[in-house]
């Protein structure tokens, strides 16, 4: 029989990290629930951001910096876990390797689009930039995986069992016609099925005398106002000095503050036309089409488990 202290030994010798990696919204959390993985730690932002008596309830990034330390916290105690990541920065799985970690990859990807609409159809939206940013930059990354981590990595294609072909297809159809064709699909898109936005997003609240003395700052202050992330920009250039002198800033402060946030917005603006751009080659790329080569559930639990022994 084999001693449990003998089994906690190899463990810290030879610890093993499964890496549940994809985009936002491509189905990780289903894959993971059909693999015999439940044994081993599982660390996921979802534990936090979901928990409503957490600290970081919808709040996304500190989640994920938590779950980055935690991680590093049981990689410098050889525990071997699960970590549902979008791994799209390599050297976070080097830093495992040069622990010395055995590392198998599940990469689970999925059309741009079905990321897309499967983020807006979750209570958790991230912003449409992210979704289409962490796509990008993860899946431009598989060969790069694939030459780390050689036989220890499985592509599994999400299709979300064709609920959304025909939005597939006319995204592919828009990204024909490059940036400005896909941008023009997804304002109609956006606006035939009600796309709100970012769940994450949070607006600054003003109680009553803050909101008369803003009111009052900004009549001759130009601003967007249903731009909810313009209207923010200005308000909380607002709060910063009325909260600690009992004034507004003035009018010049307030309008600069609108000028740098469209001119951050422009240059955010820039860096998206380029992310979608990237998207629409890699869709239509024989080369980046060749890496997808798909496994199914039953492959990839094989081959995890005999990774895991």
């Amino acid at each position: 029989m084999i001693k449990l202290l003998n089994l906690i030994t190899e463990e810290t010798r030879n610890p093993k990290a499964v890496i549940m990696a994809g985009g936002g919204g491509v189905g990780k959390s289903y894959l993971l629930n059909q693999l015999n993985l439940s044994t081993l730690e599982q660390f996921n932002p979802d534990k936090y951001v979901e928990d409503p008596d957490h600290k970081y309830y919808n709040l996304l990034g500190p989640a994920s910096i938590q779950v980055g330390k935690d991680v590093a916290a049981a990689a410098e105690k050889g525990t071997s876990f699960v970590w549902d990541t979008t791994a799209s920065n390599t050297s976070k799985v080097k830093e495992l390797l040069d622990k010395g970690y055995g590392v198998y990859m599940i990469m689970v990807y999925a059309h741009p689009m079905i990321s897309y609409a499967s983020n807006f159809s979750r209570n958790r939206a991230l912003p449409a930039v992210a979704v289409f940013k962490t796509w990008r930059n993860v899946y431009q990354l598989i060969g790069q995986y694939q030459d780390m981590l050689g036989d220890n990595i499985s592509i599994y294609v999400s299709d979300r069992g064709g609920k959304y072909n025909k939005e597939i297809e006319d995204f592919n159809k828009a990204a024909e016609k490059g940036v400005n064709g896909i941008k023009e699909y997804l304002k109609v898109y956006n606006e035939e099925n009600n796309v709100k936005g970012s769940s994450f997003f949070s607006p600054v609240e003003l109680d009553k005398e803050e909101e008369a003395a803003f009111n009052q700052a900004v009549v001759n202050v130009e601003f967007d106002k249903d731009n909810r992330s313009e209207d923010k920009a200005v308000k909380q250039a607002f709060l910063k000095a009325y909260k600690n002198t009992g004034e507004s800033p003035g009018e010049d402060k307030l309008k600069d503050a609108v000028d740098k946030y469209r001119a951050r917005k422009e240059k955010s603006d820039t860096q998206n036309d380029e992310v979608i751009g990237n998207i629409a080659k890699m869709l239509f790329d024989p080369e980046f089409q060749e890496l997808l080569k798909h496994s199914d559930v039953k492959e990839i639990d094989k081959k995890v488990q005999a990774f895991l022994v």
